[in-house]
């Protein structure tokens, strides 16, 4: 169909936008692509994209005129222009009302121009070719990518573990009995059957232990001859093992532990800041991604900042791409890059972090909620 040579157009100029914008290639090369895209339709008219604009522009002879090739009704066909009389300059940017800066060449000459282009292309293109060859060595050292370091968030303490409740004996103290008195050498000691003294223990903050302390009975008294005086032996008091206490530990309370939101696809974007607050043209701006890793393990992105027009969906520019390890949890990267080239007025964008698997294709990080992760902005002179 007609209509699909002019929206192959459209998408290699957005193509073309983006590798000029981020600085990939050079104006001469951009306008010589740009010119390659050219198209003549059915009425032999000549349409071109504007370099700026992204409109399309025909030529009626004596300048461009902007036009929608999609109308339903075309416009009445001027005379059909040749080649070899196309203008050399390129469609107006913004302005289209303002004609060509070079003049026409005389229609009458007739010089085959396209074979004499399509063999200065050529030759161009076998030239390079030698001198990236003879080159090579110097121009395709690998290079090592920019450092970029990650904002890693506090590092989450596990909790300690309960403390093992800890046994403390304690002693109660002991209470003994008198001792008996001896009334003659002759009396027989009758034996004291053991009697227990209930000790209680003072009110602590444990459960309290009741210890019994055994009293024996007294040991007889001997009568020694007259010559030796008497020896009174003192009873011995008999110990019972003192029952351990038993103290409960408290165990140490957990600190409570932040539960991070789960993201559809193991990683998204949480936030999207830019800086300077009011960008400009021809300036830098960095953007900083706050990412979520709700995984268990570290994601490789080749990731980059794409740019675009407020109410439009077609790319407008973007950054290079970095390769860059999400660890688990949060973490922080930033890119930045020169969003506008070129003069110009005040123009509203939008920028969303995405990752790159190709040249053709290139996907938005979602946030929390599955939406593309956005910041909005407008650059000014």
């Amino acid at each position: 169909m007609a209509a699909d040579k002019y929206r192959h157009a459209e998408d290699e100029y957005f193509k073309l936008r983006g590798q000029f914008d981020t600085g990939r290639i050079t104006q001469e090369r951009f306008d010589e692509k740009l010119r390659a895209l050219m198209i003549q339709d059915e009425q032999g008219r000549y349409w071109m994209l504007g370099a700026d604009s992204g409109k399309w522009y025909f030529y009626d002879g004596a300048k461009w005129v902007q036009g929608e090739p999609y109308a339903d009704t075309p416009t009445p066909a001027p005379p059909p222009v040749p080649l070899a009389a196309m203008p050399s300059s390129m469609p107006p940017a913004s302005a289209p009302s303002t004609p060509p800066p070079a003049s026409m060449p005389p229609a009458r000459r007739g010089f085959p121009i396209a074979p004499f282009l399509i063999g200065l292309v050529v030759l161009a293109l076998a030239v390079g070719a030698f001198l990236i060859f003879q080159n090579r060595d110097r121009l395709f050292v690998a290079q090592a990518p920019p450092q970029i370091t990650p904002i890693l968030p506090p590092t989450i303490t596990r909790a300690p573990s309960p403390t093992a409740p800890v046994f403390v004996p304690t002693l109660a103290p002991i209470t003994l009995s008198p001792l008996p008195t001896v009334a003659a050498a002759t009396d027989v000691p009758t034996a004291v059957p053991p009697t227990a003294a209930p000790t209680t223990l003072p009110a602590t903050s444990a459960p309290a232990v009741t210890v019994i302390v055994v009293t024996s009975a007294p040991s007889p008294t001997i009568e020694l001859p007259t010559l030796l005086p008497t020896l009174t032996v003192a009873p011995t008091a008999t110990l019972a093992a003192p029952s351990p206490t038993l103290v409960s530990a408290s165990p140490t309370v957990a600190p409570t532990k932040t539960t991070l939101p789960t993201c559809p696809n193991g990683v998204c974007v949480t936030d999207l800041q830019f800086s300077p607050a009011a960008p400009k043209r021809n300036q830098d701006v960095t953007f900083t991604a706050t990412f979520l890793n709700s995984t268990n393990e570290a994601k490789l992105y080749n990731w980059l900042i794409l740019a675009y027009r407020q109410g439009q969906t077609k790319g407008f520019g973007e950054s290079a791409a970095f390769n860059i390890s999400i660890p688990p949890g949060v973490s922080k990267f930033a890119i930045t890059y020169t969003v506008v080239k070129g003069p110009g007025g005040c123009e509203s964008f939008y920028a969303r972090a995405g990752w790159k698997v190709s040249a053709f294709e290139k996907y938005d990080f979602p946030n929390v909620s599955g939406d593309p992760a956005t910041a909005y902005f407008d650059v000014c002179p």
